[in-house]
């Protein structure tokens, strides 16, 4: 594993590339979905910046709530946390084998990791409502935790009223925003679907910036991202 810094991204070609790595704070990997290669490459960029560049910090497109569970299921002696979380995900583009084991080898090869979740609500009446139990029995209900617990799950309330993809766009935007700044500008690694990284096109579901070129926008040329299909 030796020599493997950010260069590592140019292992496998992505077919679209956009802004300078090498002065990047925010790199951000786009995928297709459920795709063995890609999950197997992103792990491979994870690796590599988590070991030669003391990266810890992953933005992930998953809700608030889903990142706390990895990151308490990674301090645990046991899988259930994890294993009753990836069952939530049933019926969902996240629920197969090779985004399973993603996770899994997560803990064994990069147990420092702390995720950050990024997107609305999904599953809030399980994962969620799950999430919200266990900081009650802990005595967290004053907690921040709590707080953006809460706002997440309302978050996913209000998006699947009417399923509207530029409310969730924006809203993934400013919860990654809140997230990032609370950081300081640490480098970080951000993994969403491709439809969500092309600052240089409109969202792909329809004529409104993407949350990539949202971002750019908003934090100017710290941004590098590749997209990855199959």
């Amino acid at each position: 594993m030796e020599n493997m810094k950010i260069e590592a991204l140019k292992i496998k070609e992505p077919y679209e590339v956009g802004g300078n790595v090498n002065n990047a704070t925010i790199i951000l990997v786009g995928e297709e979905h459920g795709i063995d290669w890609i999950i197997d490459k992103e792990f491979e960029i994870w690796y590599n910046c988590y070991h030669t560049e003391g990266l810890r910090h992953l933005f992930i497109e998953s809700p608030y709530y889903d990142a706390q569970f990895y990151n308490l299921w990674l301090k645990s002696d046991n899988d259930e946390m994890y294993e009753t979380l990836f069952l939530d995900k049933k019926g969902t583009a996240a629920y197969n084998q090779y985004s399973y084991e993603f996770y899994k080898k997560m803990k064994q090869e990069c147990p420092e990791t702390i995720f950050h979740g990024t997107d609305i609500g999904h599953q809030y009446d399980t994962t969620g409502k799950r999430f919200l139990e266990y900081l009650i029995a802990h005595n967290f209900r004053n907690s921040e935790q709590y707080k953006l617990t809460i706002k997440a799950i309302n978050q996913g309330k209000k998006y699947y009223v009417n399923h509207s993809p530029q409310y969730r766009e924006n809203t993934m935007t400013k919860n990654f925003i809140d997230e990032f700044d609370k950081l300081k500008h640490e480098k970080i690694i951000g993994i969403y679907g491709g439809a969500h990284i092309n600052y240089n096109k409109s969202a792909f579901y329809g004529n409104y910036p993407c949350m990539a070129k949202q971002l750019r926008e908003y934090y100017g040329d710290i941004i590098y991202f590749e997209n990855y299909k199959k």
